[in-house]
């Protein structure tokens, strides 16, 4: 089965920061980047995963409200 780009990897931009030694690390979708979607089209607004990685190296979903 073919997965579609708005589901896949592909559609998906990182972008990771640092402060005292934590790091952030917010992933988000960007449909933009599938072929054939225009640049004005969206299906969810602001649509992203936020993550926290301790100095000690532990991944936990950060808590947000969108």
């Amino acid at each position: 089965m073919r997965q579609s780009c708005t589901t896949s990897p592909r559609s998906l931009e990182v972008i990771v920061g640092s402060q005292d030694g934590w790091y952030f690390v917010r992933v988000n979708r960007r449909v933009d980047k599938c072929p054939g979607y225009a640049n004005f089209t969206a299906l969810e607004f602001d649509w992203f995963e936020l993550y926290a990685v301790s100095p000690e190296g532990k991944l936990e979903r950060y808590p947000y409200f969108p």
